[in-house]
């Protein structure tokens, strides 16, 4: 079933503070707009509660006891997490929580696109609501909505998608992200970024080399080019350009002058994945091909 989900909604409710204490996980799968999977686990944490976080979720801990622990309820759905599309509200939170779980169990990393509704939500709504929490959008879109129960909380996150396909007359979450010039996320096993907003169009019938589709930051000042020339050459191509370096940097092309943050911020992102550096010289033969 989880390869032929369009993509799987979750939310986590946790203990405390900690990310690592998740109590509950609530999953909806979505095939062409229709809901064709609902789970719902609480999770034995092994951690103490706070009562801050009870008076969120009701969950006590005598509602955990004797249910498993997160690496065996990853047991049950890491299969949804196989070369699928995982969306949540706030995924920074939810996707901390989930990588979290994974280095807390020494769990194998899964292979997922990472969307946010909350990114979503924000330009799909960008006036007549006082925020863009679920309880607002729930209300807003008059969709029936048990609030912080995580199972609920997923289910809303495909009702923000279906009526931001209406709005941005699209019919898929792919056109939805690619309306609003958002990118997907990333987790699997070379690296871990979250959503963000796109800085520039993706030509997606770009023929096939070596740029298309690679996130391509630029540092320093190109001698030969003009930036904009070198930003126009790199969106015939169909890179992603990246205002800047960070994990989801496939490649630098590094000019002359490059600032020396620029050049920390290279040397951090390679510390956790393999960035290819090319200079003046290697950019114009690769794009003279």
């Amino acid at each position: 079933m989880a390869k032929n989900l369009d993509y799987i909604a979750i939310d986590f409710e946790t203990a405390n503070s900690k990310p690592t204490s998740a109590c509950s996980i609530g999953l909806v799968g979505v095939v062409n707009d229709k809901v064709v999977l609902e789970e719902y686990y609480l999770i034995n944490p092994q951690e103490e509660f706070n009562p801050y976080n009870i008076e969120i979720h009701h969950i006590l801990p005598t509602d955990v006891e004797g249910e498993d622990t997160f690496d065996k309820v990853w047991e049950k759905i890491k299969g949804y997490f196989n070369d699928t599309t995982v969306i949540s509200h706030n995924a920074m939170f939810d996707f901390w929580v989930l990588k979290s779980l994974i280095e807390k169990y020494n769990l194998e990393r899964p292979n997922i696109k990472i969307a946010c509704t909350l990114k979503i939500s924000e330009k799909v709504w960008k006036e007549g609501l006082p925020n863009h929490k679920l309880g607002t959008i729930s209300k807003y879109l008059e969709v029936e909505h048990n609030y912080h129960n995580a199972l609920s909380d997923a289910y809303i996150c495909t009702e923000i998608i279906k009526r931001s396909e209406i709005i941005t007359n699209t019919s898929c979450l792919d056109e939805v992200m690619e309306s609003l010039g958002l990118l997907y996320g990333r987790y699997n096993n070379e690296r871990f970024y979250l959503p963000k907003t796109r800085f520039r169009k993706i030509n997606e019938d770009a023929p096939s080399n070596y740029f298309k589709g690679k996130v391509v930051s630029i540092i320093g000042k190109p001698l030969t080019l003009t930036k904009k020339k070198v930003f126009e050459i790199l969106e015939i191509k169909g890179a992603i350009i990246n205002n800047g370096v960070d994990r989801s940097t496939d490649a630098v092309i590094i000019f002359n002058g490059a600032k020396k943050s620029d050049l920390i911020a290279l040397s951090k992102v390679k510390e956790s994945h393999e960035v290819k550096e090319i200079n003046e010289e290697e950019f114009l033969k690769l794009t003279n091909e």
